[in-house]
């Protein structure tokens, strides 16, 4: 084909403003693809546990629990007294309130990791309702997740000196960590199943579907197209004026 005849008499500037629209939204495509590929080896891998119900404690201690990330598993140990924190900003059916973490004291291994234990409302403007984990030996289904992943926060520190309660704005093992003067798992544990009263779990590991990345993907693919069917035409009706 010849490409000098294919573009002669027409604008470049359209053609390449179309191009660089195509780049773009050709990349965001092939990363929602992405995405959606790693929902679905999630999806798959969430639903091998459940079936070979990975949930005894002998499984999950036969190995170190760094081993379980993104996995559900049941773990057994006791509450650290007083190792309580709040963790502002969370909305739950439509309540405001805040997510309740706490530090659990691994029986077997003696190691402590951080509990998300769910959700409680605010009593008033950003005051959470106190919640006391229980005192006896606990075992309790989580989900286990790296704590690399952060949330997107604004915030510069992790601590909230507002209240009177330790409210957080987000999990930072190493803050927690100083502040209960050891060592924690760089993992964060979320109560699966409402097996304390008080709180109400609402952790899901995938919120978006694999489908919803997969309509993204194809949905910037249609804009790509778009765009460059647009700067073809500009491209002619430019050169017409000229």
């Amino acid at each position: 084909m010849d490409l000098g005849a294919l573009f002669k008499g027409r604008s470049k500037t359209p053609i390449l403003a179309a191009l660089i629209v195509v780049l773009l939204c050709g990349s965001l495509s092939y990363w929602q693809w992405q995405r959606a590929q790693q929902k679905h080896v999630l999806q798959q891998k969430i639903e091998n546990k459940k079936a070979q119900d990975v949930t005894s404690e002998q499984q999950v201690t036969a190995q170190p629990l760094t081993q379980y990330v993104n996995a559900e598993v049941s773990i057994t140990g006791s509450f650290v007294d007083g190792a309580v924190w709040y963790l502002d900003n969370q909305v739950v059916k439509g309540r405001v309130g805040f997510d309740v973490i706490g530090i659990l004291k691994i029986a077997e291994t003696d190691e402590y990791l951080a509990v998300n234990l769910g959700f409680v409302p605010q009593q008033a403007s950003r005051v959470p309702t106190a919640f006391s984990p229980p005192a006896a030996i606990v075992s309790l289904p989580v989900y286990i997740k790296s704590s690399a992943n952060k949330r997107f926060t604004l915030a510069k520190s992790a601590a909230d000196e507002a209240t009177r309660q330790p409210v957080i704005q987000y999990i930072d093992i190493n803050y927690l960590s100083a502040e209960l003067n050891k060592p924690l798992l760089p993992l964060i544990a979320y109560m699966t199943q409402n097996k304390l009263a008080g709180t109400e779990p609402h952790y899901q590991p995938v919120v978006m579907s694999p489908q919803k990345h997969e309509a993204y993907a194809v949905q910037w693919l249609l804009i790509a197209f778009a765009a460059m069917v647009i700067g073809w035409k500009l491209s002619k009706k430019e050169n017409k004026n000229v």
